[in-house]
């Protein structure tokens, strides 16, 4: 069983609220790669 290894950061998905485009990195995604529109982390619970 493999352990979570504590040098490697985390991955977040995003997704744009324009283009609907997802993108998976590590940190925090400013604006959208594809029309460079904001974008939310679709990981975090929305009410």
């Amino acid at each position: 069983m493999r352990g979570i290894d504590p040098y490697t950061p985390e991955l977040s998905t995003y997704e744009c609220h324009d283009c609907g485009h997802r993108v998976t990195v590590s940190g925090h995604r400013g604006e959208c790669p594809e029309c460079t529109g904001e974008v939310r982390n679709i990981a975090v619970p929305r009410e």
